[in-house]
């Protein structure tokens, strides 16, 4: 911890999970404490949505990029993602805003859609997502949204292809997760420095009493995950007092368990990956590309999904 007086509430809550967490013998605490990041992939420019599949790592930058087992890392589709999602038939779902879509990629490559519009008009900006338990997908639309200014959304799409608007309001939603219960939904509203939480609906109906579960203070946040045991990890995107940024673990209770630090300005996004599952994976910017931590915690692989309408396939080949 730095040295000096407190002079933020965020620092003083900072101190005090230091101080609970860090000393206390807490072995996932001291764990994340010893973890060392490091680059894993550079990229062209900033970098989001890491996503491990059968040992070979894909993210969004200037299209979406793969590490192939080798470590060479190229573009594998010429598309504008913002965010993946491996379900666990290992078909991926992917946020793009080339062809304003939610996407569907199976495991050659072959692209289909399974959103695009919402009554009837074409989506106006794909962020983050998630799946729930009953197969539902969750997509975050922040753009030109912020506190002044609340006009960010998260959309729906059900298994048999229903979209609908499922909150509204927002300032800047960003990250989006579902957590190993299927019980909650997290969302990171950037603008206001807030990870929300929302009961999953056991219906269609929307998202509703939203809860403040942690705040966090600096610049806020942007993208999460969870491990198996229900913890979330959150890319704690650019903290003022140290110039780069971090990874946030939290208990299911909103305590702290440990940071990881990141040697770039920027932490986007993150995800866990490796042979054992036991590794963090984040995007970055400045420098963009991906950086790798073994923490040796298993990461939760997601609910499943079920089988989703394809509305269209897109001509568009991996290279």
């Amino acid at each position: 911890m730095p040295n000096g007086l407190v002079k933020r509430p965020e620092e003083l809550r900072d101190l005090l999970a230091y101080l609970v967490t860090g000393r206390s013998g807490n072995s996932l605490a001291a764990r994340v404490g010893a973890v060392e990041a490091t680059q894993f992939a550079s990229a062209p420019s900033y970098s989001e949505g890491p996503t491990w599949r059968d040992g070979e790592l894909f993210f969004c930058s200037e299209g979406l990029r793969r590490v192939a087992r080798d470590g060479t890392v190229g573009q594998y589709l010429d598309i504008a993602p913002g965010a993946t999602f491996l379900r666990a038939d290992g078909r991926m779902l992917i946020c793009d805003n080339k062809y304003k879509a939610i996407l569907i990629m199976e495991p050659d490559g072959k692209l289909g859609v399974i959103a695009d519009r919402y009554e009837g008009k074409p989506l106006r900006s794909l962020n983050d997502l998630t799946v729930d338990a009953r197969g539902n997908v969750y997509w975050t639309d922040p753009v030109g949204s912020t506190v002044d200014n609340r006009t960010g959304n998260v959309f729906r799409v059900r298994p048999d292809g229903a979209v609908s608007k499922v909150a509204a309001g927002l300032a800047y939603p960003n990250g989006i997760e579902v957590d190993p219960a299927g019980e909650f939904i997290y969302l990171v509203e950037s603008q206001t420095k807030k990870i929300l939480r929302y009961l999953v609906p056991d219906n269609d109906s929307p998202l509703t009493n939203a809860e403040e579960f942690y705040n966090l203070g600096g610049s806020g946040g942007d993208g999460c995950a969870f491990d198996a045991d229900g913890n979330l990890w959150v890319a704690d995107f650019h903290r003022p007092e140290t110039g780069s940024g971090r990874i946030v673990v939290l208990s299911p209770a909103a305590d702290v368990l440990g940071y990881i630090a990141i040697p770039t300005k920027v932490v986007s996004n993150l995800n866990f990956g490796g042979p054992e599952f036991d590794e963090v994976f984040c995007t970055t910017g400045t420098p963009p590309g991906v950086f790798r931590a073994k923490v040796g915690v298993r990461g939760f692989r997601g609910h499943p999904g079920y089988e989703p309408k394809v509305l269209r396939t897109l001509d568009v080949t991996p290279q």
